[in-house]
């Protein structure tokens, strides 16, 4: 068993009025940790997926449009394309008809990356849904976007 690090998360635990905090925060923390051993034993941060699922959806785009999907100052954007440039998982270029514009795309590399990842996140689906009923997990979809939309009503 793991010994548990925080004082904090005993008190969510031991409130009840506090148990959906801290299996949320139980959830993840848990998940995160695995996904991100995951992603780093494929060979790409976990911070870096995101940037790669839209690619992968929109083809080429600027590092502005990337920065205004992702809601990442262009700086970081710039960061993360160098890295998976030097990654080969992105190939930038100049825009044709305007210079100051780089547009960005997915190497074949980086749609290799893709496939690989959607791979994980489908097994760690069947994981963490197992011995669930359809019924069930029709249920948990409904409560965990309607749980969603309640936190973004939190000011």
């Amino acid at each position: 068993t793991r010994v548990r690090s925080s004082a904090a998360s005993d008190v969510y635990k031991r409130q009840d009025k506090f148990r959906f905090a801290y299996s949320f925060m139980e959830i993840n923390k848990a998940y995160g940790a695995k996904c991100y051993q995951q992603m780093m034993k494929l060979g790409i941060h976990p911070g870096q997926v995101p940037f790669l699922m839209l690619l992968s959806q929109r083809g080429e785009m600027s590092q502005k449009e990337v920065a205004r999907e992702l809601h990442v100052k262009p700086p970081t954007v710039n960061v993360m394309v160098q890295r998976m440039e030097k990654a080969g998982f992105v190939r930038r270029r100049q825009d044709e008809n305007d210079q100051r514009i780089s547009r960005i795309r997915l190497t074949e590399k980086g749609m290799e990356m893709k496939e690989k990842v959607l791979s994980h996140v489908e097994e760690n689906d069947r994981y963490i849904l197992q011995n669930f009923s359809e019924t069930e997990k029709c249920l948990l979809e409904r409560f965990l976007k309607q749980i969603i939309e309640n936190i973004r009503l939190i000011p």
